[in-house]
């Protein structure tokens, strides 16, 4: 059961290194890429608020594990997305935007859509 208990305060902790990380990021050269970063790092920072606004509302009620799965799918979609950043700024670290071939722009133009 301690194991448990410590997963979500581990996946937040996680959630917070990603914010720091997906911030460093934002200084990517590559304009479609520092959107990317620029949008991600948002929405990792609203889901570390709703999860404190969640927790505050929830704590009045008696917590249901539909509320707990909820929690934990929230936060394991914006790691998911913060894995997929730290992939493209590895790819385009170091690296001019003239450098990339159209379809590697497209597709990082996708993701900044």
């Amino acid at each position: 059961m301690k194991a448990d208990s410590q997963r979500p305060k581990q996946r937040e902790a996680d959630l917070n290194a990603a914010i720091q990380a997906m911030s460093l990021a934002k200084t990517s050269t590559i304009l479609p890429a520092k959107a990317v970063f620029s949008s991600v790092t948002a929405l990792l920072t609203s889901i570390r608020v709703w999860l404190l606004l969640f927790r505050k509302i929830c704590s009045r009620f008696t917590p249901s594990q539909d509320s707990m799965i909820n929690e934990v799918d929230c936060v394991e979609l914006g790691l998911s997305c913060a894995d997929v950043c730290r992939m493209l700024d590895q790819g385009t670290n170091g690296k001019k935007q003239e450098e990339f071939s159209l379809p590697v722009y497209d597709a990082i133009n996708q993701l900044a859509l």
